[in-house]
């Protein structure tokens, strides 16, 4: 891991963009502290989902055995007689 500088980082950003493609770390120092890390990482398709492909699943889980979604409406259908009960 190669220590770098607020100063370097601002000075070098591509070529220290470059590094981190091709494997290379380094720890972000300012002032003498460490203040982070610069790691090159891939994003996992898990965290690429959007939000449709999300609410396609949970419409799926409803369909199927209600699971999580069921649990849900059981919950909100409590709290709202809980409130018609107190007014």
């Amino acid at each position: 891991m190669k220590l770098l500088t607020m100063r370097d980082l601002n000075r070098r950003t591509a070529e220290v963009l470059d590094a981190i493609e091709h494997g290379e770390t380094f720890e972000l120092r300012r002032r003498g502290r460490a203040v982070g890390y610069l790691v090159g990482t891939l994003p996992s398709t898990e965290q690429s989902a959007g939000w449709e492909s999300h609410f396609e699943w949970l419409t799926r889980q409803r369909e199927s055995d209600g699971g999580f979604v069921a649990e849900l409406d059981a919950q909100r259908r409590r709290q709202r007689a809980r409130e018609e009960n107190l007014s």
